[in-house]
């Protein structure tokens, strides 16, 4: 509903700055939507609490692998430090956790592929918080954590892993 509303108030005022503003409050505010409905669920604590340490490790991993061992970027027009031996480390290591800790000889296939797909859906919303900055010209999109792209930087593998595990 309010993606609808968005996408019509933007189509009726046509104009870059008015689509871009109603895309950045559907991105902002969609996934705290799905927060809240998630919310009601019995095993929410659990379930946020994966969600963080999931990003968390992507994040941690592709940036590890990516520094040190460097190589082809990725998508350097939208994030020119970002390269494939970092995103191929923030797929590895994640799911490589979860299947010792989560490991059951029924469910490893699962496992896998779900840690494959949320490493993806949280390397893409990293990219697709750089492609929201490069399109408006900043450098960071706040200044609260200084030398980290600011506070989105933070949260947009965050923000996309919620919407992708209201999926399954």
């Amino acid at each position: 509903l309010i993606f609808f509303f968005f996408c019509t108030y933007s189509l009726i005022i046509i104009n870059k700055e008015n689509l871009l503003f109603s895309l950045g409050i559907v991105y902002i505010s969609v996934p705290f939507y799905v927060l809240m409905y998630l919310s009601t669920l019995p095993d929410f604590k659990v379930y946020i609490s994966f969600i963080i340490l999931f990003s968390l490790l992507v994040d941690t991993f592709a940036y590890f692998f990516g520094s040190r061992i460097g190589g082809k970027k990725l998508a350097p027009l939208i994030s020119p430090n970002k390269t494939i031996s970092g995103a191929l480390g923030g797929i590895f290591i994640p799911t490589l956790v979860c299947v010792i800790l989560f490991y059951k000889n029924d469910l490893l296939l699962n496992i896998i592929l779900y840690s494959i797909f949320f490493s993806c859906i949280v390397q893409s919303g990293d990219l697709l918080e750089s492609k929201f900055k490069r399109i408006c010209g900043v450098k960071d999109s706040s200044n609260i954590i200084p030398g980290h792209g600011g506070l989105l930087d933070r949260f947009d593998g965050i923000i996309l892993s919620a919407l992708g595990s209201n999926i399954f």
